[in-house]
Protein backbone atom coordinates (compact mmCIF):
# COMPACT_ATOMS: atom_id res chain seq x y z
CA UNK A 1 0.00 0.00 0.00
CA UNK A 2 1.52 3.32 -1.02
CA UNK A 3 2.13 5.74 1.80
CA UNK A 4 1.96 9.55 1.72
CA UNK A 5 4.91 11.25 3.45
CA UNK A 6 3.88 13.56 6.29
CA UNK A 7 4.01 17.31 5.65
CA UNK A 8 7.07 19.12 6.89
CA UNK A 9 6.37 21.16 10.02
CA UNK A 10 8.42 22.99 12.60
CA UNK A 11 6.90 20.91 15.38
CA UNK A 12 8.97 17.95 16.58
CA UNK A 13 7.75 14.66 15.23
CA UNK A 14 6.80 11.91 17.64
CA UNK A 15 8.92 8.85 17.04
CA UNK A 16 7.71 5.33 17.81
CA UNK A 17 10.38 3.03 19.23
CA UNK A 18 10.55 -0.51 17.92
CA UNK A 19 11.31 -2.61 20.97
CA UNK A 20 12.49 -5.59 18.97
CA UNK A 21 14.96 -3.73 16.72
CA UNK A 22 18.60 -4.49 17.45
CA UNK A 23 20.47 -1.40 18.71
CA UNK A 24 23.97 -0.72 17.48
CA UNK A 25 25.81 1.18 20.20
CA UNK A 26 28.53 2.26 17.75
CA UNK A 27 26.04 3.79 15.34
CA UNK A 28 26.02 7.55 14.96
CA UNK A 29 23.01 8.91 16.84
CA UNK A 30 22.61 11.66 14.28
CA UNK A 31 22.06 9.16 11.48
CA UNK A 32 18.58 8.84 10.16
CA UNK A 33 16.70 5.93 11.77
CA UNK A 34 14.55 3.62 9.66
CA UNK A 35 10.79 3.84 10.01
CA UNK A 36 9.37 1.37 12.53
CA UNK A 37 7.44 -1.62 11.25
CA UNK A 38 3.68 -1.46 11.37
CA UNK A 39 3.43 -4.18 14.00
CA UNK A 40 6.24 -4.77 16.47
CA UNK A 41 5.16 -8.42 16.86
CA UNK A 42 5.84 -9.20 13.21
CA UNK A 43 9.58 -8.51 13.28
CA UNK A 44 11.66 -11.32 11.83
CA UNK A 45 14.48 -12.91 13.79
CA UNK A 46 17.60 -12.81 11.65
CA UNK A 47 19.72 -15.88 11.08
CA UNK A 48 23.27 -15.50 12.43
CA UNK A 49 24.67 -17.63 9.59
CA UNK A 50 25.81 -15.79 6.44
CA UNK A 51 23.23 -15.80 3.71
CA UNK A 52 23.49 -15.73 -0.05
CA UNK A 53 22.69 -12.52 -1.88
CA UNK A 54 19.41 -13.85 -3.29
CA UNK A 55 18.33 -14.96 0.22
CA UNK A 56 19.12 -11.51 1.63
CA UNK A 57 17.15 -9.82 -1.15
CA UNK A 58 14.15 -12.03 -0.38
CA UNK A 59 14.51 -11.33 3.35
CA UNK A 60 14.59 -7.58 2.78
CA UNK A 61 11.57 -7.81 0.50
CA UNK A 62 9.58 -9.68 3.19
CA UNK A 63 10.58 -7.26 5.92
CA UNK A 64 10.43 -3.93 4.17
CA UNK A 65 9.12 -1.14 6.42
CA UNK A 66 5.43 -0.49 6.39
CA UNK A 67 3.78 2.89 5.91
CA UNK A 68 5.27 5.74 7.88
CA UNK A 69 2.92 7.14 10.48
CA UNK A 70 2.71 10.77 11.52
CA UNK A 71 1.10 10.84 14.94
CA UNK A 72 0.47 14.62 14.67
CA UNK A 73 -1.60 14.16 11.53
CA UNK A 74 -5.18 12.78 11.49
CA UNK A 75 -5.91 9.46 9.82
CA UNK A 76 -7.01 9.79 6.20
CA UNK A 77 -8.06 6.22 5.49
CA UNK A 78 -10.76 4.15 7.08
CA UNK A 79 -8.60 1.14 7.88
CA UNK A 80 -10.21 -0.39 11.00
CA UNK A 81 -6.95 -2.09 11.91
CA UNK A 82 -4.84 1.00 12.55
CA UNK A 83 -5.16 3.23 15.60
CA UNK A 84 -6.39 6.77 15.03
CA UNK A 85 -5.69 9.87 17.11
CA UNK A 86 -9.01 9.38 18.83
CA UNK A 87 -8.10 5.82 19.65
CA UNK A 88 -4.37 5.88 20.43
CA UNK A 89 -2.25 2.80 20.75
CA UNK A 90 -2.42 1.27 24.20
CA UNK A 91 0.14 2.57 26.67
CA UNK A 92 1.93 0.47 29.19
CA UNK A 93 -0.09 -0.03 32.33
CA UNK A 94 1.05 1.40 35.64
CA UNK A 95 1.23 -1.96 37.31
CA UNK A 96 3.66 -2.23 40.18
CA UNK A 97 7.03 -3.59 39.13
CA UNK A 98 8.56 -6.65 40.70
CA UNK A 99 10.26 -5.70 43.97
CA UNK A 100 13.06 -8.08 44.95
CA UNK A 101 13.04 -9.34 48.50
CA UNK A 102 16.20 -8.35 50.43
CA UNK A 103 18.51 -11.30 50.93
CA UNK A 104 18.77 -12.78 54.39
CA UNK A 105 22.08 -12.10 56.06
CA UNK A 106 24.16 -14.47 58.12
CA UNK A 107 22.97 -12.76 61.29
CA UNK A 108 19.48 -14.08 60.61
CA UNK A 109 20.49 -17.71 60.77
CA UNK A 110 18.71 -18.08 64.08
CA UNK A 111 15.46 -17.60 62.21
CA UNK A 112 16.09 -20.75 60.15
CA UNK A 113 12.98 -22.59 61.21
CA UNK A 114 10.77 -19.58 60.50
CA UNK A 115 12.32 -19.05 57.06
CA UNK A 116 11.89 -22.72 56.19
CA UNK A 117 8.20 -22.46 57.01
CA UNK A 118 7.90 -19.42 54.76
CA UNK A 119 9.67 -21.25 51.95
CA UNK A 120 7.26 -24.17 52.22
CA UNK A 121 4.28 -21.81 52.03
CA UNK A 122 5.77 -20.01 49.03
CA UNK A 123 6.40 -23.32 47.28
CA UNK A 124 2.82 -24.40 47.91
CA UNK A 125 1.51 -21.10 46.56
CA UNK A 126 3.66 -21.52 43.45
CA UNK A 127 2.28 -24.98 42.77
CA UNK A 128 -1.25 -23.65 43.21
CA UNK A 129 -0.57 -20.70 40.87
CA UNK A 130 0.35 -23.07 38.08
CA UNK A 131 -3.09 -24.66 38.33
CA UNK A 132 -5.05 -21.43 38.78
CA UNK A 133 -7.23 -20.35 35.85
CA UNK A 134 -5.59 -17.99 33.39
CA UNK A 135 -7.46 -14.89 32.26
CA UNK A 136 -8.02 -14.40 28.56
CA UNK A 137 -8.96 -11.06 27.07
CA UNK A 138 -12.44 -10.71 25.64
CA UNK A 139 -13.00 -9.49 22.10
CA UNK A 140 -12.28 -5.77 22.01
CA UNK A 141 -15.53 -4.92 20.22
CA UNK A 142 -18.20 -5.92 22.71
CA UNK A 143 -21.24 -4.21 24.08
CA UNK A 144 -21.05 -2.50 27.45
CA UNK A 145 -23.40 -5.13 28.84
CA UNK A 146 -21.03 -7.92 27.79
CA UNK A 147 -18.07 -6.38 29.62
CA UNK A 148 -19.82 -7.00 32.96
CA UNK A 149 -20.45 -10.67 32.14
CA UNK A 150 -18.07 -13.41 33.21
CA UNK A 151 -17.71 -17.13 32.58
CA UNK A 152 -15.11 -18.79 34.81
CA UNK A 153 -14.18 -22.40 34.04
CA UNK A 154 -11.81 -24.69 35.94
CA UNK A 155 -10.93 -28.36 35.45
CA UNK A 156 -9.96 -30.61 38.33
CA UNK A 157 -10.05 -34.14 39.77
CA UNK A 158 -9.09 -36.30 36.78
CA UNK A 159 -10.12 -39.87 37.61
CA UNK A 160 -10.29 -43.14 35.73
CA UNK A 161 -13.52 -44.97 34.90
CA UNK A 162 -13.28 -48.71 34.23
CA UNK A 163 -10.27 -51.02 33.95
CA UNK A 164 -7.89 -52.05 31.23
CA UNK A 165 -7.91 -50.71 27.68
CA UNK A 166 -11.65 -50.04 27.92
CA UNK A 167 -11.13 -47.45 30.68
CA UNK A 168 -11.06 -43.69 30.17
CA UNK A 169 -10.28 -40.52 32.12
CA UNK A 170 -13.01 -38.14 33.29
CA UNK A 171 -12.44 -34.49 34.26
CA UNK A 172 -14.60 -32.41 36.58
CA UNK A 173 -15.63 -29.05 35.07
CA UNK A 174 -16.64 -26.28 37.50
CA UNK A 175 -18.41 -23.22 36.08
CA UNK A 176 -19.27 -19.83 37.60
CA UNK A 177 -21.14 -17.31 35.47
CA UNK A 178 -23.67 -14.49 35.49
CA UNK A 179 -24.69 -14.90 31.83
CA UNK A 180 -28.46 -15.22 31.55
CA UNK A 181 -28.47 -17.97 28.90
CA UNK A 182 -27.11 -20.43 31.45
CA UNK A 183 -29.68 -21.97 33.78
CA UNK A 184 -27.55 -21.76 36.94
CA UNK A 185 -24.80 -19.45 38.10
CA UNK A 186 -22.69 -22.27 39.56
CA UNK A 187 -22.66 -25.86 38.36
CA UNK A 188 -20.34 -28.80 37.72
CA UNK A 189 -20.23 -31.63 35.21
CA UNK A 190 -17.91 -34.46 34.15
CA UNK A 191 -16.49 -34.90 30.65
CA UNK A 192 -14.10 -37.36 29.04
CA UNK A 193 -11.34 -36.43 26.60
CA UNK A 194 -13.27 -37.55 23.49
CA UNK A 195 -16.09 -35.12 24.46
CA UNK A 196 -13.66 -32.21 24.10
CA UNK A 197 -12.57 -33.38 20.66
CA UNK A 198 -16.20 -33.80 19.58
CA UNK A 199 -16.95 -30.24 20.75
CA UNK A 200 -14.02 -28.91 18.71
CA UNK A 201 -15.16 -30.71 15.55
CA UNK A 202 -18.71 -29.38 15.88
CA UNK A 203 -17.58 -25.82 16.42
CA UNK A 204 -15.09 -26.09 13.56
CA UNK A 205 -17.76 -27.36 11.16
CA UNK A 206 -20.04 -24.48 12.11
CA UNK A 207 -17.70 -21.50 12.54
CA UNK A 208 -14.75 -22.15 10.21
CA UNK A 209 -16.75 -21.33 7.04
CA UNK A 210 -17.61 -17.99 8.69
CA UNK A 211 -13.92 -17.12 9.18
CA UNK A 212 -13.76 -17.62 12.96
CA UNK A 213 -10.42 -18.60 14.52
CA UNK A 214 -10.91 -21.59 16.80
CA UNK A 215 -8.57 -22.23 19.75
CA UNK A 216 -6.43 -25.34 19.33
CA UNK A 217 -7.90 -28.63 20.45
CA UNK A 218 -5.77 -30.73 22.83
CA UNK A 219 -3.55 -33.22 21.05
CA UNK A 220 -3.90 -36.97 21.37
CA UNK A 221 -1.16 -38.91 23.15
CA UNK A 222 -1.44 -42.61 22.44
CA UNK A 223 1.49 -43.62 24.66
CA UNK A 224 0.40 -41.51 27.64
CA UNK A 225 -3.19 -42.70 27.32
CA UNK A 226 -2.10 -46.34 27.18
CA UNK A 227 -0.02 -45.92 30.35
CA UNK A 228 -3.00 -44.45 32.19
CA UNK A 229 -5.35 -47.19 31.00
CA UNK A 230 -2.99 -50.01 31.91
CA UNK A 231 -2.09 -48.59 35.34
CA UNK A 232 -3.63 -50.63 38.16
CA UNK A 233 -5.52 -49.09 41.05
CA UNK A 234 -2.59 -49.72 43.37
CA UNK A 235 -0.22 -47.94 40.98
CA UNK A 236 -0.01 -44.19 40.64
CA UNK A 237 -1.14 -42.75 37.32
CA UNK A 238 1.42 -40.65 35.42
CA UNK A 239 1.06 -37.28 37.15
CA UNK A 240 2.87 -35.30 34.46
CA UNK A 241 0.63 -36.64 31.68
CA UNK A 242 -2.61 -36.01 33.57
CA UNK A 243 -1.63 -32.50 34.65
CA UNK A 244 -0.47 -31.52 31.15
CA UNK A 245 -3.71 -32.78 29.60
CA UNK A 246 -5.85 -31.16 32.31
CA UNK A 247 -4.11 -27.83 31.76
CA UNK A 248 -4.50 -28.05 27.96
CA UNK A 249 -8.22 -28.87 28.23
CA UNK A 250 -8.76 -25.99 30.64
CA UNK A 251 -7.01 -23.50 28.34
CA UNK A 252 -9.15 -24.75 25.45
CA UNK A 253 -12.40 -24.08 27.33
CA UNK A 254 -11.20 -20.70 28.61
CA UNK A 255 -10.37 -19.48 25.12
CA UNK A 256 -13.80 -20.58 23.91
CA UNK A 257 -15.43 -18.73 26.82
CA UNK A 258 -13.49 -15.56 25.97
CA UNK A 259 -14.92 -15.43 22.41
CA UNK A 260 -18.46 -14.10 22.09
CA UNK A 261 -19.36 -16.27 19.09
CA UNK A 262 -18.33 -19.46 20.90
CA UNK A 263 -19.52 -18.40 24.35
CA UNK A 264 -23.16 -18.33 23.26
CA UNK A 265 -22.98 -21.31 20.92
CA UNK A 266 -25.60 -23.98 21.82
CA UNK A 267 -23.04 -26.79 21.48
CA UNK A 268 -20.76 -25.09 23.98
CA UNK A 269 -23.58 -24.37 26.44
CA UNK A 270 -24.81 -27.97 26.30
CA UNK A 271 -21.27 -29.24 26.78
CA UNK A 272 -21.02 -27.27 30.04
CA UNK A 273 -24.58 -27.55 31.34
CA UNK A 274 -25.82 -31.08 30.61
CA UNK A 275 -25.07 -33.12 33.70
CA UNK A 276 -25.66 -36.49 32.00
CA UNK A 277 -22.97 -38.30 30.08
CA UNK A 278 -22.80 -37.18 26.46
CA UNK A 279 -23.19 -39.70 23.62
CA UNK A 280 -19.87 -41.30 22.78
CA UNK A 281 -18.15 -39.49 19.93
CA UNK A 282 -17.15 -42.04 17.29
CA UNK A 283 -15.66 -39.55 14.84
CA UNK A 284 -12.73 -38.73 17.15
CA UNK A 285 -11.02 -42.08 16.58
CA UNK A 286 -8.47 -42.17 13.78
CA UNK A 287 -9.58 -45.67 12.70
CA UNK A 288 -13.32 -44.94 12.64
CA UNK A 289 -15.29 -44.30 9.46
CA UNK A 290 -15.59 -40.61 10.27
CA UNK A 291 -11.87 -40.52 11.02
CA UNK A 292 -11.03 -42.01 7.63
CA UNK A 293 -13.42 -39.57 5.96
CA UNK A 294 -11.72 -36.69 7.75
CA UNK A 295 -8.32 -37.94 6.58
CA UNK A 296 -9.61 -38.14 2.99
CA UNK A 297 -11.00 -34.61 3.29
CA UNK A 298 -7.61 -33.40 4.51
CA UNK A 299 -5.94 -34.86 1.44
CA UNK A 300 -8.59 -33.27 -0.77
CA UNK A 301 -7.97 -29.87 0.83
CA UNK A 302 -4.24 -30.26 0.24
CA UNK A 303 -4.89 -30.86 -3.45
CA UNK A 304 -7.31 -27.91 -3.53
CA UNK A 305 -4.63 -25.61 -2.09
CA UNK A 306 -2.44 -26.46 -5.06
CA UNK A 307 -5.20 -26.33 -7.68
CA UNK A 308 -7.04 -23.19 -6.59
CA UNK A 309 -5.23 -20.03 -7.61
CA UNK A 310 -6.40 -16.64 -6.43
CA UNK A 311 -5.06 -13.29 -7.46
CA UNK A 312 -5.16 -11.36 -4.20
CA UNK A 313 -6.63 -7.90 -4.68
CA UNK A 314 -6.61 -6.96 -0.99
CA UNK A 315 -3.10 -5.93 0.09
CA UNK A 316 -4.03 -6.44 3.77
CA UNK A 317 -4.50 -10.19 3.23
CA UNK A 318 -1.32 -10.46 1.21
CA UNK A 319 0.81 -8.81 3.90
CA UNK A 320 -0.95 -10.58 6.78
CA UNK A 321 -0.51 -14.01 5.18
CA UNK A 322 3.23 -13.39 4.85
CA UNK A 323 3.46 -12.18 8.45
CA UNK A 324 1.56 -15.21 9.76
CA UNK A 325 3.92 -17.56 7.91
CA UNK A 326 6.96 -15.79 9.39
CA UNK A 327 5.51 -15.85 12.91
CA UNK A 328 4.54 -19.51 12.59
CA UNK A 329 8.12 -20.48 11.70
CA UNK A 330 9.67 -18.43 14.52
CA UNK A 331 7.20 -19.65 17.16
CA UNK A 332 7.94 -23.26 16.22
CA UNK A 333 11.65 -22.64 16.77
CA UNK A 334 10.96 -20.93 20.09
CA UNK A 335 8.74 -23.80 21.24
CA UNK A 336 11.44 -26.39 20.56
CA UNK A 337 13.92 -24.33 22.60
CA UNK A 338 11.39 -23.89 25.44
CA UNK A 339 10.79 -27.63 25.59
CA UNK A 340 14.55 -28.21 25.68
CA UNK A 341 14.80 -25.75 28.58
CA UNK A 342 12.08 -27.67 30.45
CA UNK A 343 13.85 -30.99 29.88
CA UNK A 344 17.21 -29.53 30.91
CA UNK A 345 15.73 -28.12 34.12
CA UNK A 346 14.22 -31.50 35.03
CA UNK A 347 17.57 -33.20 34.39
CA UNK A 348 19.25 -30.58 36.57
CA UNK A 349 16.79 -31.34 39.38
CA UNK A 350 17.49 -35.06 39.07
CA UNK A 351 21.26 -34.47 39.16
CA UNK A 352 20.87 -32.20 42.19
CA UNK A 353 18.85 -34.86 44.00
CA UNK A 354 21.52 -37.49 43.26
CA UNK A 355 24.24 -35.13 44.52
CA UNK A 356 22.24 -34.59 47.70
CA UNK A 357 22.06 -38.34 48.37
CA UNK A 358 25.76 -38.83 47.67
CA UNK A 359 26.68 -35.97 50.02
CA UNK A 360 24.53 -37.47 52.79
CA UNK A 361 26.31 -40.83 52.43
CA UNK A 362 29.67 -39.08 52.57
CA UNK A 363 28.62 -37.24 55.74
CA UNK A 364 27.86 -40.56 57.45
CA UNK A 365 31.31 -41.87 56.52
CA UNK A 366 33.16 -38.77 57.73
CA UNK A 367 34.72 -39.14 61.21
CA UNK A 368 35.35 -35.43 61.92
CA UNK A 369 32.24 -34.06 63.61
CA UNK A 370 32.21 -30.50 62.22
CA UNK A 371 32.95 -31.64 58.69
CA UNK A 372 30.35 -34.41 58.91
CA UNK A 373 27.71 -31.95 60.09
CA UNK A 374 28.61 -29.49 57.31
CA UNK A 375 28.36 -32.21 54.64
CA UNK A 376 25.05 -33.40 56.06
CA UNK A 377 23.61 -29.89 55.95
CA UNK A 378 25.01 -29.47 52.43
CA UNK A 379 23.00 -32.50 51.37
CA UNK A 380 19.90 -31.01 52.98
CA UNK A 381 20.51 -27.71 51.16
CA UNK A 382 20.75 -29.49 47.81
CA UNK A 383 17.60 -31.43 48.62
CA UNK A 384 15.73 -28.14 49.05
CA UNK A 385 17.24 -26.78 45.82
CA UNK A 386 16.15 -29.93 44.01
CA UNK A 387 12.52 -29.12 44.84
CA UNK A 388 13.01 -25.54 43.68
CA UNK A 389 14.37 -26.74 40.34
CA UNK A 390 11.33 -29.00 39.91
CA UNK A 391 8.99 -26.08 40.63
CA UNK A 392 10.85 -23.96 38.07
CA UNK A 393 10.70 -26.79 35.51
CA UNK A 394 6.91 -26.85 35.93
CA UNK A 395 6.85 -23.09 35.47
CA UNK A 396 8.97 -23.40 32.31
CA UNK A 397 6.41 -25.82 30.89
CA UNK A 398 3.01 -24.52 32.01
CA UNK A 399 3.69 -20.77 31.90
CA UNK A 400 6.01 -20.56 28.90
CA UNK A 401 6.38 -23.66 26.69
CA UNK A 402 2.64 -24.44 26.56
CA UNK A 403 1.85 -20.79 25.79
CA UNK A 404 4.16 -20.91 22.78
CA UNK A 405 2.74 -24.26 21.70
CA UNK A 406 -0.83 -22.92 21.82
CA UNK A 407 0.11 -20.06 19.54
CA UNK A 408 1.87 -22.37 17.08
CA UNK A 409 -1.46 -24.22 16.79
CA UNK A 410 -3.39 -20.93 16.62
CA UNK A 411 -1.25 -19.75 13.70
CA UNK A 412 -1.98 -23.07 12.02
CA UNK A 413 -5.72 -22.44 12.53
CA UNK A 414 -5.35 -18.93 11.11
CA UNK A 415 -3.77 -20.35 7.96
CA UNK A 416 -6.72 -22.73 7.70
CA UNK A 417 -9.13 -19.77 8.00
CA UNK A 418 -7.26 -17.98 5.21
CA UNK A 419 -7.57 -21.07 3.03
CA UNK A 420 -11.31 -21.19 3.78
CA UNK A 421 -11.54 -17.68 2.32
CA UNK A 422 -9.81 -18.90 -0.85
CA UNK A 423 -12.31 -21.77 -1.11
CA UNK A 424 -15.17 -19.31 -0.72
CA UNK A 425 -13.66 -17.20 -3.50
CA UNK A 426 -13.42 -20.31 -5.67
CA UNK A 427 -17.11 -21.06 -5.13
CA UNK A 428 -17.94 -17.51 -6.17
CA UNK A 429 -15.88 -17.82 -9.36
CA UNK A 430 -17.48 -21.15 -10.25
CA UNK A 431 -20.93 -19.63 -9.80
CA UNK A 432 -20.03 -16.76 -12.12
CA UNK A 433 -18.66 -19.16 -14.73
CA UNK A 434 -21.82 -21.26 -14.57
CA UNK A 435 -24.00 -18.16 -14.84
CA UNK A 436 -22.00 -16.99 -17.85
CA UNK A 437 -22.43 -20.38 -19.51
CA UNK A 438 -26.21 -20.28 -18.91
CA UNK A 439 -26.47 -16.83 -20.50
CA UNK A 440 -24.50 -18.03 -23.51
CA UNK A 441 -26.86 -20.98 -23.87
CA UNK A 442 -29.82 -18.63 -23.76
CA UNK A 443 -28.30 -16.51 -26.52
CA UNK A 444 -27.73 -19.62 -28.67
CA UNK A 445 -31.34 -20.77 -28.18
CA UNK A 446 -32.62 -17.35 -29.21
CA UNK A 447 -30.31 -17.24 -32.23
CA UNK A 448 -31.38 -20.72 -33.37
CA UNK A 449 -35.07 -19.83 -32.78
CA UNK A 450 -35.51 -22.51 -30.10
CA UNK A 451 -37.83 -20.34 -28.08
CA UNK A 452 -39.44 -23.28 -26.27
CA UNK A 453 -36.24 -23.78 -24.27
CA UNK A 454 -35.86 -20.12 -23.30
CA UNK A 455 -38.22 -20.20 -20.27
CA UNK A 456 -36.32 -23.16 -18.79
CA UNK A 457 -32.92 -21.57 -19.29
CA UNK A 458 -34.23 -18.25 -17.89
CA UNK A 459 -35.30 -20.02 -14.70
CA UNK A 460 -31.82 -21.51 -14.41
CA UNK A 461 -30.25 -18.09 -15.02
CA UNK A 462 -32.33 -16.56 -12.25
CA UNK A 463 -31.33 -19.39 -9.93
CA UNK A 464 -27.64 -18.98 -10.66
CA UNK A 465 -27.84 -15.21 -10.36
CA UNK A 466 -29.10 -15.73 -6.81
CA UNK A 467 -26.35 -18.28 -6.12
CA UNK A 468 -23.70 -15.93 -7.51
CA UNK A 469 -24.94 -13.02 -5.39
CA UNK A 470 -24.96 -15.28 -2.32
CA UNK A 471 -21.43 -16.53 -3.06
CA UNK A 472 -20.17 -12.96 -3.44
CA UNK A 473 -21.85 -11.98 -0.19
CA UNK A 474 -20.26 -14.97 1.57
CA UNK A 475 -16.82 -13.98 0.30
CA UNK A 476 -17.21 -10.38 1.44
CA UNK A 477 -18.53 -11.51 4.83
CA UNK A 478 -15.74 -14.00 5.51
CA UNK A 479 -13.16 -11.37 4.53
CA UNK A 480 -14.72 -8.93 6.99
CA UNK A 481 -14.87 -11.55 9.76
CA UNK A 482 -11.24 -12.58 9.27
CA UNK A 483 -10.05 -8.99 9.58
CA UNK A 484 -12.03 -8.59 12.80
CA UNK A 485 -10.70 -11.91 14.15
CA UNK A 486 -7.07 -11.04 13.35
CA UNK A 487 -7.48 -7.62 14.96
CA UNK A 488 -8.71 -9.20 18.19
CA UNK A 489 -6.12 -11.96 17.96
CA UNK A 490 -3.19 -9.53 17.74
CA UNK A 491 -4.33 -7.46 20.71
CA UNK A 492 -5.19 -10.50 22.83
CA UNK A 493 -1.84 -12.07 21.98
CA UNK A 494 0.04 -9.05 23.32
CA UNK A 495 -2.09 -8.97 26.47
CA UNK A 496 -1.76 -12.70 27.14
CA UNK A 497 2.00 -12.70 26.61
CA UNK A 498 2.38 -9.78 28.99
CA UNK A 499 0.35 -11.57 31.67
CA UNK A 500 2.04 -14.94 31.29
CA UNK A 501 5.60 -13.64 30.96
CA UNK A 502 5.13 -11.39 33.99
CA UNK A 503 3.96 -14.37 36.03
CA UNK A 504 6.80 -16.50 34.64
CA UNK A 505 9.46 -13.91 35.56
CA UNK A 506 7.97 -13.41 39.02
CA UNK A 507 8.12 -17.17 39.58
CA UNK A 508 11.71 -17.31 38.32
CA UNK A 509 12.72 -14.43 40.58
CA UNK A 510 11.01 -15.97 43.60
CA UNK A 511 12.81 -19.27 43.07
CA UNK A 512 16.18 -17.55 42.72
CA UNK A 513 15.59 -15.64 45.96
CA UNK A 514 14.72 -18.88 47.73
CA UNK A 515 17.98 -20.46 46.52
CA UNK A 516 19.94 -17.46 47.83
CA UNK A 517 18.29 -17.86 51.25
CA UNK A 518 19.19 -21.56 51.33
CA UNK A 519 22.88 -20.82 50.72
CA UNK A 520 22.95 -17.93 53.21
CA UNK A 521 21.53 -20.21 55.87
CA UNK A 522 24.16 -22.84 55.06
CA UNK A 523 27.13 -20.44 55.08
CA UNK A 524 27.68 -20.50 58.90
CA UNK A 525 28.04 -24.29 58.74
CA UNK A 526 31.03 -23.95 56.40
CA UNK A 527 32.64 -21.30 58.58
CA UNK A 528 32.19 -23.48 61.64
CA UNK A 529 34.34 -26.30 60.24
Amino acid sequence: MASTPPPETDEPQTTEVDLVTNIDLDQDSSAEKPAPPEDMFFSTISDPEPKKQEDMDELFRLNKPMNEVNLNEPEEDDDPFSFSNNNPSPKPSNEPSIQPVPATTVADVKEESREEAKNEVASANLSESLKSPQLYTRNIEEDDEEKDKYLEITLSEPHKIGDGMGSYMVYKISVKTNIAVFKNQEFTTNRRFSDFLALFERLKEKHLPAGRILPPAPEKDVIGTAKVKMAKDSEASPIDFLEKRRSALERFLKRLAAHKAFRYDPYFRDFLEISDELPKANNTSALSGAGMLKMFKSVTDSVTKIAVKMEETDQWFEEKSRQIENLYAQYKKLHSVAEYLHTWRKDLAASTKEFSKTTAILANAEEQLNLSRALSHLGEAYEKIDQIYLEQANSDYFLFAELIKDYVCLFDNIKEVFFQRIKTFGNWQKSEETLKAKKESKAKFEASNKLDKVPTIMAEINEWESKTAKAKEDFEQISKNIKEEIKNFDLNRATEFKTQLTKYLETLLQNQETIVKVWEQYLPEVKAI
